[in-house]
């Protein structure tokens, strides 16, 4: 019986793996998302969303994983021996999703950075268009005035 959970520990990890793999290419093509020019907002969106359903997952296999140890936890500590060959190919396993999970969070920050400068970027336009809508505003604002004559100014003799 415990063997059997352990098999099921391990398919877990496995799957976290193949998550994490998703994840990974995934934080890839948001980069590229971000640095393409133009921006592509719904492209973004769609990924950020696909993001979403990858952490989801991984906290269901997560929980899953803690729910099983939790049913063979005293047996293999009490009998470590017994299971040295699952335990050994899950310490391996998790060493890879560690080295997955530093991989994106290097990989995300770069997204980040990328995302703040396309911000940034969207920001200055944005405040550009605004100037010049103002100036151009205030300049036709200027130049209707020139051609009227102020009543003070007429001449009211006939």
């Amino acid at each position: 019986m415990t063997e059997d959970y352990l098999q099921i520990m391990i398919e877990s990890l496995e799957k976290k793996t193949d998550v994490l793999d998703r994840a990974l290419e995934l934080d890839k093509r948001q980069l590229a998302i971000a640095m393409a020019q133009p921006f592509d907002n719904d492209a973004y969106n769609r990924s950020m969303e696909e993001k979403g359903e990858l952490i989801d997952e991984l906290n269901r296999l997560d929980d899953g994983f803690t729910g099983t140890y939790e049913l063979v936890r005293d047996s293999v500590r009490a009998n470590p021996k017994a299971y040295a060959a699952q335990i050994e190919k899950m310490q391996t396993l998790i060493r890879m999703t560690i080295d997955k999970g530093v991989a994106i969070e290097a990989q995300e920050k770069r997204g980040k950075q990328a995302m703040e400068s396309v911000v940034g970027s969207r920001r200055r336009e944005l405040k550009e268009k605004k100037r010049s809508s103002v100036v151009a505003r205030q300049y036709y604002k200027a130049m209707s005035k020139i051609n009227t004559v102020d009543p003070q100014l007429m001449d009211k003799r006939k």
